[in-house]
């Protein structure tokens, strides 16, 4: 069975996409109904504008779903049973795919929840980095101890021995010196402008919630997994409510690859931008199948393994 996993933010890059569109018409008419709805040309953001959270989760979303519009205009259509999940924001991707959200009102979302989120990051300045080499439960530990507890969280688990931290700038420096004091083997920064996936963000998970109630969820077949719970959400779900819950949520990534590789998955293929979640899958998974489809070489391999099983 095939899983379509969809990139999340961080792997971005400027210039995503031009590539994809001069290759696919399908991709190019995909940018132009999304740059058409946000207002906004997706292709021309710069570096310094896709730092900024508004500008790089549309951009992301976009370039995922123009991935997948090229490898379905290379291969047909998808296997009936291809599963979907996405890494933090990349589940918003999977909500387009699956066709519970159609195209201009995910943007338009994905755009809104940036926009709260950037507002937030703005009031409750915050900062995340990866942590590496160190156990879940020594984490768990060390931001129990008082100097850490209620600012800074465990709450991406990437892989074994990765886990990204989050939490308030002010206290990220120190909390990460703590965590190489414990036997990290490195901390990485990442470029992202808040403490997501944090209670810092619960300010925009209301207004997220407030704007996801005018929208029209609809009903699909399609297999797709959580981040909160590494599971597979079931077929009834009260979306704006698990939208606000899953942004000051954990992303279980570990959990849910494990959970999808039970259920039958043997091949993911990443759509978006970079190869960071085919990494992440063969770390968790040892000589797992996981194609990225980000051009130049990945749309051919990725098409030549659904269309042989």
């Amino acid at each position: 069975m095939h899983s379509i996993i969809f990139s999340g933010q961080g792997a971005h890059y400027a210039g995503m996409g031009v590539a994809l569109c001069q290759a696919s018409p399908a991709a190019r008419s995909l940018y132009q109904t999304a740059s058409g709805c946000l207002g906004l040309d997706l292709l021309t953001l710069t570096a310094d504008q896709l730092s900024q959270t508004r500008f790089a989760q549309p951009a992301i979303v976009a370039y995922s779903m123009a991935c997948l519009a090229a490898l379905r205009e290379q291969v047909g259509s998808l296997p009936d049973e291809a599963c979907l999940a996405g890494f933090s924001l990349g589940e918003y991707t999977a909500l387009g795919a699956s066709g519970i959200l159609d195209i201009p009102n995910l943007l338009r979302l994905v755009q809104a929840r940036a926009d709260f989120m950037q507002q937030a990051a703005e009031q409750n300045p915050g900062a995340m980095a990866a942590v590496i080499g160190l156990d879940d439960e020594i984490i768990a530990a060390l931001l129990a101890e008082p100097a850490w507890r209620g600012r800074v969280f465990a709450v991406n688990f990437n892989a074994p021995g990765q886990v990204v931290v989050s939490g308030e700038q002010a206290v990220m420096d120190d909390c990460l010196a703590a965590c190489r004091a414990s036997g990290a083997r490195k901390t990485i920064p990442l470029d992202v402008s808040g403490a997501f996936h944090t209670p810092l963000m619960q300010p925009a998970a209301d207004r997220l919630f407030t704007y996801a109630r005018n929208l029209c969820f609809k009903a699909t077949a399609s297999c797709l997994y959580s981040n909160l719970s590494g599971a597979r959400l079931p077929e009834t779900v009260d979306w704006p409510d698990y939208l606000a819950r899953h942004l000051c949520g954990p992303v279980l990534w570990t959990a849910e690859v494990r959970q999808m590789a039970k259920d039958g998955t043997t091949c993911f293929l990443e759509a978006g931008p970079g190869k960071v979640l085919c990494g992440l899958v063969r770390r968790i998974l040892p000589g797992a199948v996981a194609q990225p489809l980000d051009l130049p070489d990945g749309l051919e391999p990725a098409g030549r393994l659904l269309t042989i099983g």
